[in-house]
């Protein structure tokens, strides 16, 4: 029996040693993620399970050999610090999320504390099972097409309110495995018990349906929600879409491809919305060539999946194909919000490629993108309620709240008043206002944004002052020339609003500016007149 405890301690050794220092070659590639998965998200089983074993021995007969009795007393001493540092890693890993969100270079945000949770207790977290609320209603097996994994289910409870945003999960498994049922609990489970609607879908899967099957389907069932979600009480204009590995790749392909018909169905072709408001990517395959430079040694691994199984095309004379499908690659100025979460000690997807997404989104993007890097992490780290998946789950519901507050209707009356007139346009030169044309005159051709009151419903003066200022940091962390420009209504019905006049921008960056400071508007200007432009279409508005 002290043999056997002595080889399950060292087993309980190296496997604790996998997820703090995780191996990239050999066979230790092969078992860092399934050993460092378990023994990271299960720290504290693993030293009750250590204990149980020293149990059973005393129980059984303790080693009298001075050697052996040093021996699995050695190695139960590592396994508990080990275990134990793995569980310090989990509860600091709440500071890393909040000050992660808190610090985020564009507009921060304070996410709430353990105790703010509605769902996800501290029991709940201390039993790790992602178990559902009991109160909660299941509409399973919903047909979104006519293929047998065309189905979806739809989460909610009785109270849920009318016209609740919507929070669509796409689950991963490498493109090749996976339901509906399996990914993602403990944060849909925060999602829905705060009054969202949960959407979770299957899709068809590799080989037996190789790409573009599964974006295809993952975008006929956005047009479902579009269609369908207010039968069941969701806002089909407020829809954030989440998902993991493979589905964190598909929900940040499909919300960087809203203006792309390519995979979209021919039944739905009357649908014109196919944008979301926000996407979530946890530990997501968002670079998908397989380039080294952002792999680092799991590249091939990728290449090859892609070629012999998902894609089944080789990549060399179908690059552009391979360019399609990859989110890195589709990034835009008018590209929606994002929330991306990555583990350090990833073995499936590597570090860098969230890295460099998150470095080009902010380098390219106008909307906010929060990044959460969490150290010592494996993939699939939020399977089980942990502490660390509370944190995250804190931080995703503070994400797509901020994303996703009520728009309310452009009118024909919010039409006329940004006219001009009624509305006066000025910029500032050399400390003076001068009429915006005089500017133009001067700059050159114009567009004028605010951040003032997103959505024409008025903040304090406190509040604009504040994206006053965000506005201003972003413009010149990009480099992006500005003057000050202010919009005066001439009834005296609407407070002044501050705003920048940019004269070396495209329309389609100073719509995605709009955009991501969400205002209806914004303005064309030419010596030859002033044009107000819808920001959600580019419409002319008149």
């Amino acid at each position: 029996m002290a043999y056997f405890v002595a080889l399950a301690s060292a087993f309980l050794v190296l496997s604790a040693g996998t997820a703090l220092r995780p191996g990239r070659r050999g066979l230790f590639a092969a078992l860092a993620y399934p050993v460092g998965w378990a023994a990271g998200e299960l720290a504290g089983q693993g030293i009750a399970l250590e204990l149980a074993l020293l149990g059973v021995l005393w129980w059984w007969g303790w080693p009298t050999t001075h050697w052996l009795s040093a021996l699995v007393l050695g190695l139960a001493g590592l396994v508990v610090l080990e275990n134990f540092s793995l569980i310090v890693i989990l509860f600091l890993s709440r500071s890393v999320v909040r000050r992660a969100m808190s610090r985020s270079p564009d507009r921060p945000l304070t996410i709430g504390r353990p105790r703010d949770d509605v769902f996800g207790r501290w029991w709940r977290t201390a039993l790790q099972i992602p178990l559902h609320p009991r109160d909660m209603r299941l509409h399973k097996n919903i047909e979104y097409g006519p293929l047998e994994r065309h189905r979806l289910d739809v989460w909610r409870f009785s109270t849920t309110p009318a016209n609740a945003p919507v929070i669509y999960y796409v689950h991963g498994g490498a493109w090749t495995f996976g339901d509906k049922r399996e990914q993602g609990r403990p944060m849909l489970h925060e999602f829905v018990r705060r009054g969202w609607i949960v959407v979770a879908i299957n899709y068809r899967l590799a080989p037996r349906f190789p790409w573009p099957a599964q974006i295809e389907d993952v975008t006929r069932a956005l047009g479902w929600i579009k269609k369908n979600i207010a039968t069941y009480g969701g806002d089909p204009d407020r829809v954030v879409v989440a998902g993991g590995s493979a589905g964190g790749h598909l929900a940040a392909l499909l919300a960087l491809s809203a203006d792309d018909s390519t995979w979209r169905p021919e039944e739905l072709s009357e649908l014109s919305d196919w944008s979301v408001r926000g996407a979530l990517s946890f530990y997501g395959v968002l670079e998908m060539s397989g380039d080294e430079a952002h792999w680092r040694g799991l590249g091939r691994a990728l290449r090859r999946l892609l070629t012999q199984r998902v894609v089944q095309l080789p990549y060399e004379g179908n690059e552009p194909l391979y360019v399609a499908l990859s989110p890195y690659e589709r990034i835009k100025s008018d590209s929606p919000p994002f929330f991306v979460v990555q583990g350090t000690n990833d073995t499936l997807v590597e570090v860098n490629v969230a890295r460099a997404f998150v470095t080009k989104f902010r380098a390219v993007a106008f909307a906010p993108l929060y990044y959460v890097e969490l150290p010592f992490t494996q993939h699939a780290f939020d399977l089980t309620a942990s502490p660390r998946t509370s944190a995250t789950t804190r931080a995703a519901v503070a994400f797509a709240e901020s994303v996703t507050r009520d728009r309310p209707p452009l009118t024909t009356e919010l039409i006329a008043s940004y006219q001009v007139p009624p509305t006066q346009l000025q910029v500032e030169r050399g400390g003076q206002w001068i009429d915006v044309l005089d500017g133009a005159a001067e700059y050159g051709s114009l567009f004028v944004v605010t951040s003032d009151n997103p959505f024409s419903q008025v903040l304090t003066p406190d509040d604009n002052e504040t994206r006053r200022r965000d506005l201003r940091k972003f413009l010149t962390a990009r480099h992006i020339e500005y003057h000050e420009a202010r919009g005066r209504d001439l009834r005296g019905e609407w407070p002044d609003e501050i705003g920048v006049a940019l004269p070396n921008v495209t329309r389609e960056s100073a719509r995605a500016l709009a955009l991501s400071w969400e205002q209806f508007a914004f303005y064309e200007v030419t010596t030859d007149g002033v044009v107000v432009r819808e920001s959600a279409s580019d419409f002319v508005l008149s």
